[in-house]
């Protein structure tokens, strides 16, 4: 049996950085703990000294395994997280002595870029996808990967539908002891359905069979978050109601777990969203629905790639009215096509349908890999490593600022919009290549926005 370290990098101090609980890792420790090898979860929210001292990657290890969530924190005001990943993992193979273990990639983020990252951190091997299956075919045999620099598509494991995942009282009590602390829960793993131009969802989940979780695993997990002392949960799904019956027996069950205090939240789409469904919400302690319409504007949401229309995010509003459910509602400016015009409609939904509060605002769209987005503006991995958003309008920031009501834009939204478009003025203007092919970046004045000094070197665009 193998000794496996297992590293969760998305705890690792750096700028920018907000630690979640490694439930992907877990999922994986949990899977080679029951096949009998032997590990050890490196995390740094519960220990945090683990990242200066690194006594414990001296140990004999046979394989050290790295997980990465985030690349950057998809925020034009932001720089990437990969050179303080290369630092750290360079450091833990120079601690590693004359033994050195086989390394391995994975994680979501990891998987968006996993031909750059495994060339860049120096991995053995990597995982894109679902990890589990993966990680017990590679620690039953680490030599077999040694040196070989290949990723390797994840696949189905079975033990997501009969294992319960239990997790260790010392990481729980460490995440517990965290402001606000919250858990993610996995109910289902099933490719989404939607056609978002900007989201890698369903390339990062990857052929998984589409497997729901039984409810009384659920219900048993939920029930050890809670005796550890979280009282908030977020169900990881892509959207949770997209199989809206199945979404009602997992609301069901945990109203019918009676767990004083609980809160919990998803994703969700409009679209399904009955009476009975916000009924049942209503009686789960839900603490909001999140919805993603992403723009307020109809024409933007068919670009967008929506699977519904402002009608369906008018009938879902109300029906959260209806049954007192606290609502919250993303939208991004900046996207394909996004003008005054459409700057205006959403603004103008928002100041008349939504409260104060129910707004979530962003502005800038990161392109990421294996997207419509990435393929309209013809990028390749290597080029979207580093924090690149598509081109927007600059006057973008004023009309947000105009047509939005000032409730929505309080001191802290206000900063953040200054510190963004600051931000925008100062990255690289990465130029249309010549002769583009799509029409679709024929009209744009450059093609992406790019937040990196190695973009402003190799590039040769010009800087804003």
């Amino acid at each position: 049996m193998a000794r496996v370290a297992l590293v969760n990098l998305a705890s690792l101090p750096m700028p920018g950085n907000e630690p979640i609980f490694p439930i992907g890792l877990r999922c994986i420790q949990n899977a080679l703990d029951r096949a009998g090898h032997t590990t050890r979860l490196i995390d740094f929210v519960e220990d945090p000294d683990a990242s200066a001292d690194l006594s414990w990657a001296s140990e004999p290890w046979d394989v050290v395994g790295f997980t990465i969530r985030n690349i950057d924190p998809i925020d034009l005001a932001c720089g990437g997280h990969v050179e303080h990943y290369a630092r750290f993992v360079h450091r833990v193979c120079d601690a590693t002595g004359d033994r050195t273990p086989l390394l391995v990639g994975g994680g979501p983020g990891y998987s968006l870029f996993a031909d750059e990252l495994l060339r860049r951190l120096g991995f053995d091997a990597g995982v894109v996808g679902p990890g589990e299956q993966v990680m017990l075919d590679i620690v039953a045999d680490p030599e077999r990967y040694r040196g070989k620099r290949k990723n390797i598509p994840g696949r189905r494991y079975d033990g997501f539908t009969t294992e319960l995942l239990r997790h260790p009282a010392a990481l729980m009590a460490a995440y517990a002891a965290t402001d606000d602390p919250m858990i993610g829960v996995e109910t289902r793993r099933k490719t989404c359905y939607q056609g978002c131009v900007y989201c890698p969802y369903a390339y990062i989940s990857g052929d998984n069979a589409g497997d729901l979780k039984p409810v009384d695993l659920i219900a048993a997990e939920l029930q050890e978050i809670y005796d550890s002392g979280i009282r908030r949960v977020f169900f990881t799904d892509g959207i949770f109601n997209a199989e809206i019956r199945y979404a009602k027996e997992v609301a069901r069950t945990i109203a019918d777990l009676r767990l004083p205090g609980l809160r919990w939240s998803a994703y969700f789409t409009p679209k399904p969203f009955d009476d009975e469904f916000a009924q049942i919400l209503a009686s789960s302690g839900v603490d909001y629905i999140v919805i993603s319409p992403d723009s307020l504007d109809d024409r933007m949401m068919k670009t967008l790639g929506k699977s519904f229309d402002i009608r369906h995010v008018d009938r879902c509003i109300d029906r959260c009215r209806r049954h007192g459910l606290d609502l919250r509602v993303n939208i991004v400016f900046g996207g394909p096509g996004e003008n005054v015009d459409s700057v205006r409609a959403s603004a103008e939904y928002a100041n008349r349908k939504l409260r104060t509060g129910e707004l979530i605002m962003h502005v800038g769209y990161r392109v990421l890999p294996e997207t419509a987005l990435a393929r309209q503006l013809a990028m390749t991995e290597d080029d979207l490593l580093d924090p690149t958003f598509y081109p927007f309008d600059e006057n973008l920031f004023s009309w947000v600022v105009e047509f939005l009501d000032k409730r929505f834009i309080p001191t802290g939204v206000l900063l953040n919009l200054m510190a963004g478009k600051t931000a925008s003025r100062r990255m690289t203007k990465v130029p249309v290549p010549a002769g583009p092919t799509n029409s679709n970046v024929v009209d744009l004045p450059f093609l992406a926005l790019r937040n990196s000094p190695r973009a402003a070197s190799q590039v040769g665009g010009e800087t804003a």
